[in-house]
């Protein structure tokens, strides 16, 4: 057989797919003809395909020696470095094919995912426009451009393109889910789980999917499917600690305390290398306690922990990502939690000593007389959120004489409300989702002082004030707790909501605000609304609790036995909780302590704004649950018309609502202790005339409370002082 029919047949071949047949005929042409160029590439080729890439590169370049001017070959040869993991020498050969392969879409194409591979964005973007230019129906012009402009964060502007790519081609799953990822970012969160649908349609069972819609779904509070679908993922990917992360996460968040402990010790025997397992089952809290017994049990599993020689062997690489929560439920508690707050962040330092990041001027003395003060806030939720409502117009109406405003705004909520807030800062830095590149990036704005409004919330700022920032840290009442972090200097909260003795409830110094630290904003308040609009009967007085279930303290379910003993006509009304498993543990909780009487308190759905405000209007009284009370809440209440009953417990968190009327001199709701809450809820609810004699008071005192002009002027001096004698920082 001649040469040349042996190159045919083996390349036949190759075209009907038999690869290994194919190389062991190019082989057998080589030997006969060992300088053949289109036989050293066409093996080259097949190797390729093969998932050889390396030696495929090696037979492409022997190609290349015997062929120079075959620029066809060295554009193959681009795509067998690429994927030999080689960018730059596939950036450096294709180069070469440049001057005869400008017009051809392949050869951009190419260009681009070694550019996008060797770390050059901008030339892999620039590459993919002009294939787009060339050929634009080709998808992998359109998908390489998409890639890029997503990995950049420019997420709306992909989804066009992504969009075109997958008219064009929608064989594979992987489009559907990077679109799905652009969605998501962009908040169109219904279109992404379509498109996790799509994919996983295309590729059943596929873990890594199965994962990603899991996760969404966990976003949109749908615990049990979610549950479900790491599940799914976890039999099809047993080796995978993220899966089993998500999982666990998941079942704690959706209030399965108890099964998520079980997964946390299934991990750790899985993963032992992983030590962010045996960390997330120490630190893990019940959302809705079952008693006050398992609260013990759950806070000495934490102090146990700290204490252990695990502890101090443990190092974490990043905690954000590695942990990804702050210890949020610690507070409804009802327990000083200073020492055991102190103990994890000192944890945390010793285990991630990147948290210790310390700005180049940290140690600086005050800016020179003269020149305004650099202030930096902190938040990831001044935007359309509580934080934002009570803290927005406070912390920007700061006197601009003396102050500079920079807005530190890590990753997180980008609504209408957010971008308002923001426009009327000097300076808006956006930090990155790292938690080491966030401080160094916020190390550059060289700020005097810095305030964080909430810290606790979330584990992104709880992680970042670790780091010394600045010369002055503080923290205000947003989380109304102690940080425990040796950086934040101060905690700023207002004198009328703390006890006294206070202090030895912070690690950080106390500064006792002479006003309340707040300029809530007022929004229109609808008429109240009749109780059967929600549900609830007419003829029977309302006792509304309108918080967050993991606010209610198990002590705080005999205190509304009490009132519906005290009433016997009266109902007790709750919200149903983010989670429909919390609503059901509330239940299970609740009916032993009421009996008969459970049958009196109802649920009434999540509503949005202009409902929930008519729902407060249609209460007789607004119930202030003990240890963790309202603020903004109590505040809606006020503008609905509503009086809130209350009693001031120890902490601060519990003050609030106390704080405020005492600060408005309205007296009539401050209850001495269990049995008079219940006796003042019961009186006012049953006595319109006293009821509206209190309504009158609070609406003509409330102005004291909300939008106080004294509250920016005081922060300002506050912080100006601490700036300049160094007093703020220990």
């Amino acid at each position: 057989m001649q040469i040349r029919d042996m190159l045919i047949a083996a390349h036949s071949l190759h075209q009907a797919g038999r690869i290994a047949e194919a190389v062991s005929g190019y082989r057998r042409v080589l030997c006969a003809a060992p300088a053949e160029a289109d036989s050293w590439h066409l093996l080259g080729t097949a190797m390729l395909q093969a998932g050889h890439p390396a030696r495929a590169s090696i037979h492409i370049q022997r190609a290349l020696v015997a062929a120079p001017k075959r620029h066809d070959f060295r554009l193959n040869l681009g795509y067998a470095l690429i994927d030999s993991g080689a960018p730059e020498l596939a950036v450096s050969a294709l180069a070469e094919a440049s001057g005869n392969l400008a017009g051809n879409a392949a050869f951009w194409n190419a260009c681009a995912s070694a550019k996008k591979q060797a770390g050059d964005p901008l030339g892999s973007s620039t590459a993919s426009s002009r294939a787009i230019l060339l050929t634009p129906g080709d998808f992998t012009a359109l998908y390489n451009l998409a890639l890029h402009l997503q990995g950049q964060g420019h997420h709306a502007e992909s989804l066009p393109l992504y969009d075109r790519a997958i008219i064009l081609q929608a064989s594979g799953h992987t489009p559907f889910a990077n679109r799905a990822q652009a969605r998501r970012a962009t908040g169109r969160t219904a279109d992404a789980i379509q498109d996790f649908k799509r994919a996983l349609i295309l590729s059943p069972g596929l873990a890594d999917l199965l994962n990603d819609l899991g996760i969404l779904l966990q976003e949109r509070k749908d615990s049990t499917r979610a549950i479900a679908l790491y599940r799914q993922a976890l039999a099809a990917a047993p080796d995978k600690a993220e899966i089993m992360r998500n999982l666990a996460n998941t079942q704690l968040s959706a209030g399965q305390y108890e099964t998520a402990l079980d997964t946390y010790v299934t991990a750790i025997e899985r993963f032992p290398a992983e030590p962010a397992f045996r960390v997330r089952r120490a630190f893990s809290l019940p959302v809705i306690p079952h008693d006050l017994s398992q609260i013990d049990t759950a806070r000495d599993k934490i102090a146990t922990f700290l204490a252990s020689p695990e502890a101090e062997r443990i190092t974490l690489r990043d905690p954000l990502t590695e942990i990804g929560a702050a210890n949020f439920y610690l507070v409804y508690h009802g327990r000083n939690d200073r020492d055991l707050a102190q103990g994890i962040s000192r944890f945390y330092r010793r285990a991630c000593p990147m948290l210790n990041f310390t700005a180049p001027h940290a140690e600086d003395g005050p800016p020179p007389s003269g020149r305004k003060i650099r202030l930096g806030i902190c938040s990831a939720h001044l935007a359309g959120h509580t934080i934002g409502a009570v803290f927005g117009d406070l912390v920007t109406g700061i006197d601009r004489e003396r102050f500079s405003l920079t807005l530190l705004r890590p990753p997180g909520l980008r609504d209408a409300a957010a971008a308002e807030i923001a426009s009327r800062f000097d300076e808006v830095v956006e930090l990155p989702a790292d938690i080491a590149r966030a401080a160094e990036s916020a190390a550059a704005c060289r700020l005097n002082a810095l305030l964080y409004t909430d810290i606790g919330m979330e584990p992104f700022t709880y992680f970042l004030a670790h780091s010394r920032l600045a010369p002055v840290q503080w923290v205000t009442w947003g989380h109304p707790v102690t940080t425990g972090i040796s950086t934040i200097d101060a905690y700023l909260s207002p004198d009328c909501f703390e006890a006294d003795g206070a202090e030895a409830h912070y690690a950080e110094r106390l500064v006792r605000s002479p006003s309340i630290p707040m300029n809530y904003r007022d929004e229109h308040v609808p008429p109240a609304g009749k109780k059967s609009d929600f549900g609830l009967p007419d003829n029977q007085p309302l006792y509304l609790c309108p918080q967050n279930l993991f606010k209610l303290h198990p002590e705080f379910d005999h205190w509304l036995g009490d009132i519906l003993k005290a009433d016997p006509n009266g109902i007790i009304g709750l919200i149903e909780g983010a989670n429909s498993a919390w609503t059901e543990r509330v239940k299970t909780r609740l009916a032993p302590v009421l009996g008969a009487d459970m049958d009196r308190v109802r649920f009434v759905p999540f509503l949005p704004k202009v409902d929930y405000m008519r729902l407060l209007g249609a209460a007789e009284v607004m119930l202030d649950p003990i240890h963790f009370g309202g603020s903004n809440t109590t505040l809606g209440g006020f503008a609905a018309g509503t009086p809130a009953i209350t009693w001031p417990s120890a902490f601060m968190r519990g003050r609030m609502t106390t704080g405020l009327y005492r600060t408005m001199g309205v007296e009539e709701c401050i209850a001495s202790g269990r049995a008079d809450y219940a006796a003042r809820a019961t009186k006012i609810a049953n006595d319109p005339v006293k009821r509206a004699e209190i309504i009158s008071h609070i609406r003509a005192a409330r102005p004291s409370v909300v939008g106080t002009a004294g509250a920016a002027r005081d922060l300002g001096n506050l912080l100006a002082e601490a700036v300049s004698s160094r007093s703020g920082s220990r």
